[in-house]
């Protein structure tokens, strides 16, 4: 009914992203590369909770920041409150914890549930409810907790990554002992959460989740408000050149699509590539001039070079069981930019993505590099119908307001 569609909630967002107003300075004293896809996921459920006007939201944010003293410069997080929301204001805050490492594995839950005992105490006629962000095991503990102590306030988790097919699976020894006994215990948490927002519907049954769940692959975000006065890599505006972005590890094909690119005949495409990742130096090796590595560099500079490629390219081949569970961000924001894109079918990705996507027919070097080859040489208005056609598909079908709204729809069920 639609009085139902339109119940007021109050919701407590519990997540790892970068407060606008201090992400610039949490930069400075990051040692290792920032989790932007994962940040912008979680500021556009957000900005689709906010226009759906869902209710009430606040913010409870544990800063994404990996451990003193190797990869962070800072021994402690400071409490620190932030304003976002437009329309629900609310007194946003980052979890005030422990950085060091080792220690911050076992003193990260305590500090958490203290916010949340607060904002559990707020008085409030409408329903409340929690959103996990990812399933880490201190956030699990949260909805243990929760449904320990308030049997009516609702928890709901979005599980985007599982943590034994994340890059942590290259871990070895004491770590991966560790890293898979975390990974059993948040198993058995799994119980506490009421509803399930999956990346891809293999999810479900890889975790044996017996609550009800909705599949929501991600949300497609417009890059029209970067403009080309605003950043400084213009100088490839009139390069032809095909753009990869993102991690640079070979389980992930890079090496594949460097290979691919070698058997190029126009010297005058260009490969640019984007990110960090083990193949960092094999990428600088390289004698093929044509290939321009440019590091990590700013998301908003990624997504103007996105928008003037002539193709997007995502390397990653569906030949290891962790593609079953993983819709790629990159395939997102890749359709979302207007350019063609090439890709493999992976098992994570639904059909309804067919018609927008130029698959590769088959895991040999020389497909790839002949894909890539016909769409260079497709007419340029070609590429554009096509881009165009992608970019209105996800624009309309996958943004903030049309995913949030599934998830609106099932905690309200």
């Amino acid at each position: 009914m639609e009085s139902e569609v339109q119940e007021a909630l109050d919701i407590l967002f519990l997540g790892k992203l970068f407060p606008k107003d201090i992400e610039s300075d949490i930069k400075s004293k990051m040692k290792s590369g920032m989790q932007d896809a994962a940040n912008a996921l979680q500021w556009n459920i957000i900005d689709g909770l906010d226009a759906n006007e869902c209710g009430t939201i606040k913010i409870l944010d544990v800063l994404p920041v990996d451990s003193y003293p190797k990869r962070y410069t800072e021994t402690y997080i400071h409490k620190h409150i932030f304003q976002h929301t437009k329309k629900y204001k609310s007194n946003d805050t980052v979890v005030g914890m422990t950085n060091i490492t080792i220690l911050k594995q076992f003193l990260t839950y305590t500090p958490i549930k203290k916010e949340v005992i607060k904002w559990l105490k707020t008085d409030s006629r409408k329903k409340k409810v929690i959103i996990l962000y990812t399933a880490s095991e201190a956030f699990l503990r949260i909805a243990k907790y929760v449904k320990a102590h308030y049997k009516a306030v609702q928890t709901c988790c979005i599980i985007a990554d599982l943590p034994e097919y994340s890059s942590t699976r290259d871990l070895k020894g004491i770590r991966r002992i560790y890293n898979d006994f975390q990974t059993w215990k948040c198993k058995n948490l799994y119980r506490f959460v009421d509803k399930f927002v999956l990346l891809t519907e293999a999810m479900a049954a890889k975790l044996e989740i017996e609550s009800p769940y909705i599949v929501m692959e991600g949300i497609a975000s417009s890059n029209d408000n970067v403009c080309i006065d605003e950043a400084p890599l213009n100088i490839y505006d009139n390069t032809k050149y095909i753009l990869y972005s993102g991690t640079l590890n070979y389980e992930f094909g890079i090496g594949i699509l460097l290979k691919a690119f070698s058997l190029l005949k126009d010297k005058d495409v260009y490969l640019l590539i984007c990110g960090v990742g083990e193949a960092e130096d094999a990428i600088r090796r390289c004698q093929d001039n044509r290939i321009i590595y440019l590091g990590k560099i700013d998301r908003r500079q990624v997504m103007l070079l996105q928008k003037n490629a002539i193709v997007l390219v995502n390397p990653r081949q569906n030949n290891h069981e962790f593609t079953k569970y993983s819709f790629p961000s990159k395939t997102m924001e890749y359709l979302a930019s207007g350019t063609p894109v090439v890709a493999y079918k992976l098992d994570g990705i639904p059909d309804e993505y067919d018609q927008f996507i130029n698959y590769v027919p088959d895991n040999s070097i020389e497909s790839l590099a002949r894909i890539l080859t016909e769409i260079c040489e497709k007419p340029e208005s070609w590429r554009k119908e096509m881009g165009t056609r992608a970019r209105e598909f996800v624009l309309q079908n996958k943004n903030s307001i049309v995913q949030t709204k599934k998830i609106l729809a099932l905690i309200r069920k």
